[in-house]
């Protein structure tokens, strides 16, 4: 799957779940309109990102970056994909219906080699 699949992959589908996968954040969408098994997408994280608007519960004496990625992302669950977009600097945008945002900057620090977010078919197969 390509950056430009990302429109026409996620659109209307719904976040089932999110997580962490080794090191990088990730967040699980389904589709069930074409039958009773749902066809799911995930889009792994591996760059900066915020949700929009805020979380209310980020804070923590104890925090940890894995546990404020995951209360970022636990924002987005359950909602539907109203639209998505990818910047001409690779950054992704997903709007979801209620006025949720998830934004990933397509910008990676010098260490990382690959894609800093990419989609894959779940379970992989």
């Amino acid at each position: 799957m390509t950056r430009d699949d990302a429109p026409a992959l996620l659109r209307e589908r719904f976040v089932v779940e999110i997580g962490i996968r080794q090191a990088w954040p990730y967040v699980t969408f389904a589709d069930n309109r074409d039958g009773a098994s749902p066809q799911e997408v995930r889009l792994y994280i591996d760059s900066s990102f915020t949700v929009m608007p805020d979380p209310a519960v980020l804070v923590s004496a104890e925090s940890d970056d894995e546990r404020l990625a995951l209360l970022r992302l636990a924002e987005v669950l359950d909602l539907t994909v109203h639209d998505v977009t990818v910047d001409d600097d690779g950054s992704l945008m997903v709007s979801f219906h209620d006025n949720v945002r998830l934004r990933v900057s397509g910008h990676s620090p010098p260490w990382i080699t690959h894609d800093v977010w990419w989609l894959t078919p779940y379970p992989a197969g």
